[in-house]
């Protein structure tokens, strides 16, 4: 009896230490991690911006070389891709990755900061700090990028501009009939400089273009072909309809009284069919019929009458000269 007392009491006794107590419940959750090394939010904070440069200086302090490495790989290629700075700059695709790469290496250079005890002397604030004043790098890369891709487009309107120029250079030393689809090309040109462009340094040029433009289409009427110049001048009296009065200025008005004056020089010259001082032919009716048409009131209108009168007193009186068959044929082209 003491012995298996004893037994008992040793093996399956209740309370002894070796006994079968209470079993504890498992825990609730898996045991915690400790809490994330001193100054880890500063430290976050830090590399996530040295990283935001572009130049991986966040993964470099915490000795990921490899991740440091991919941020410049990725900067290199926008650097690539980039310059020369373009008119169009820079494709929003690429721009786009290269902003997701710099901000998924912003969010996992601060993670990985926030969970690792970073070796070294390395001072959070100091960090925050540089990162800070860093981020002026690729903030002043923008800004000079994006104005020297403003020149380069400044550059290529003006090259625009002088394409317009060397139109109108090679139409002035044709016929108008030859040369007036490189006019309206040149036209079509210094249009769309200053309705696309108006800031541009082209489009301010493009009032003065104009005028020259005008002085080469006109060219016949200063040199005093009148007939010659009735088409052209003509043609530019049509401009006002796709062109922008602001723009023209004075010129929409322009070409009414040199139009009339080339129509009544003409249409006198060609009176009774002689052709006249300017090598025209016919009899001048269209002519003096178009300027009595479109600028009825015009002074140069006024003088239509008078110039028959004349032109028939004229040839009245030659019939009594050296060549009364000439005058007679004259006069019957007169209608009189």
């Amino acid at each position: 009896m003491e012995s298996g007392d004893r037994y008992g009491v040793a093996g399956y006794g209740g309370d002894g230490a070796g006994g079968g107590g209470a079993v504890p419940p498992p825990p609730s959750r898996a045991p915690s991690v400790g809490p994330p090394p001193p100054g880890a939010a500063l430290r976050a904070v830090a590399a996530a911006l040295l990283n935001l440069t572009g130049l991986g200086l966040g993964y470099a302090l915490l000795g990921r070389w490899g991740r440091a490495a991919v941020c410049w790989a990725a900067t290199a290629v926008l650097l690539w891709v980039a310059l020369p700075a373009d008119p169009d700059g820079v494709p929003a695709g690429v721009l786009v990755g290269y902003l997701l790469v710099l901000v998924a290496a912003a969010v996992d250079g601060g993670r990985i900061a926030r969970r690792s005890a970073v070796g070294g002397a390395w001072r959070p604030g100091l960090a925050v700090g540089l990162g800070v004043v860093l981020l002026a790098v690729p903030a002043g890369g923008a800004v000079v990028y994006g104005s020297a891709r403003d020149e380069a487009r400044e550059q290529m309107l003006l090259e625009r501009l002088e394409d317009g120029d060397e139109r109108v250079a090679t139409a002035s030393g044709q016929p108008f009939d030859a040369a007036k689809g490189e006019y309206g090309k040149a036209l079509a040109v210094y249009r769309a400089l200053d309705e696309d462009h108006p800031g541009s340094r082209a489009a301010k040029l493009v009032p003065d273009r104009l005028k020259a433009y005008y002085d080469a289409v006109s060219a016949p009427y200063a040199k005093k072909r009148h007939c010659e110049a009735v088409a052209p001048l003509t043609y530019l009296r049509t401009l006002p309809d796709s062109v922008d009065g602001a723009l023209l200025g004075d010129l929409a008005a322009w070409p009414d009284t040199p139009l009339a004056e080339s129509l009544y020089a003409c249409g006198v010259s060609r009176l009774g069919g002689t052709g006249g001082g300017s090598g025209g032919s016919g009899d001048g009716g269209a002519e003096l019929g178009q300027l009595l048409r479109t600028f009825p009131d015009s002074a140069s209108a006024r003088r239509v009458a008078p110039a028959i009168d004349e032109r028939i007193k004229d040839q009245v009186a030659a019939l009594k000269g050296a060549e009364p068959c000439a005058a007679t044929e004259v006069l019957r082209g007169l209608g009189a």
